[in-house]
């Protein structure tokens, strides 16, 4: 198996959180652009970016991977350098900071096979991640979260909430800890446990032949299709809403 990690340093100093309206790149930039064969299974590892990262899936074998660091100066981006290197089973993409302060906005695309694993945490920016077929696994995750149809996912400490289409395989889906809400939209064959527990908002379906049960209180569940893998949800507040996939 292949393992692709993309590190950048730390979030410390390394630009701001991206802010609503969108991500824009500074003055001076530089740009890293490769291209690699993956394996099926592989997993893509992504963290400690000082803004956005878009994923692109598509049916193939080949990953392109593109990174864009700006500054305000030449100076302030010479604080960052992101050498690419590659070993036998593994590519690794890890900036490093060569000063104390750096003052530099990053900006990650990539195109992915469907058929391999991801894992993103401490994005300072908006994620979206295209249809995937392994497991996508979230963390710490400052902008908004859009996704694809996805068979497993496990995800939390999201600051701007989820919009997440599922298709799901045997291991189901793990999200927790989540500020802005949630909205899940529901294959037509879906056959799923739904759990909430420790929800601050409304939990709503509107799907007709899905019935939401609660404690009253914070606590919600129902039955999907014939039932199945569970979707497990803990912590979120903003509410929860339940729509079919189109």
């Amino acid at each position: 198996m292949l393992l692709v990690i993309v590190s950048f340093g730390t979030l410390n100093g390394l630009g701001a959180q991206e802010k609503p309206g969108g991500f824009r790149d500074l003055p001076v930039r530089n740009e890293i652009h490769r291209q690699y064969q993956l394996a099926p299974n592989t997993t893509v590892e992504i963290s400690l970016i000082a803004g956005p990262v878009e994923i692109e899936t598509t049916n193939g074998d080949w990953a392109e991977i593109n990174i864009v660091n700006s500054a305000e100066t030449q100076a302030d981006l010479n604080c960052l350098d992101s050498p690419v290197e590659r070993t036998t089973g593994k590519l690794v993409i890890r900036s490093k900071s060569l000063c104390n302060i750096v003052r530099v906005n990053q900006r990650v695309t990539l195109k992915l096979p469907r058929n391999i694993n991801i894992d993103l945490k401490q994005i300072a920016g908006h994620v979206s991640v295209g249809p995937t077929e392994g497991m996508v696994r979230l963390e710490s995750i400052a902008g908004h979260v859009s996704t694809g149809p996805l068979q497993a996912a496990e995800m939390s400490s999201l600051d701007r909430g989820l919009s997440m289409e599922i298709k799901l395989g045997k291991r189901g889906a793990r999200l927790s800890s989540i500020v802005g809400g949630i909205e899940l939209a529901l294959s037509d064959n879906l056959n799923a446990q739904f759990v909430a527990n420790s929800v601050v908002g409304n939990v709503v379906s509107d799907i007709p032949n899905i019935k939401l049960s609660t404690d009253g209180q914070s606590d919600f569940k129902a039955q999907i299709g014939s039932g199945g893998p569970v979707i497990a949800i803990s912590s979120v507040r903003g509410g929860i809403r339940l729509r079919k996939l189109n």
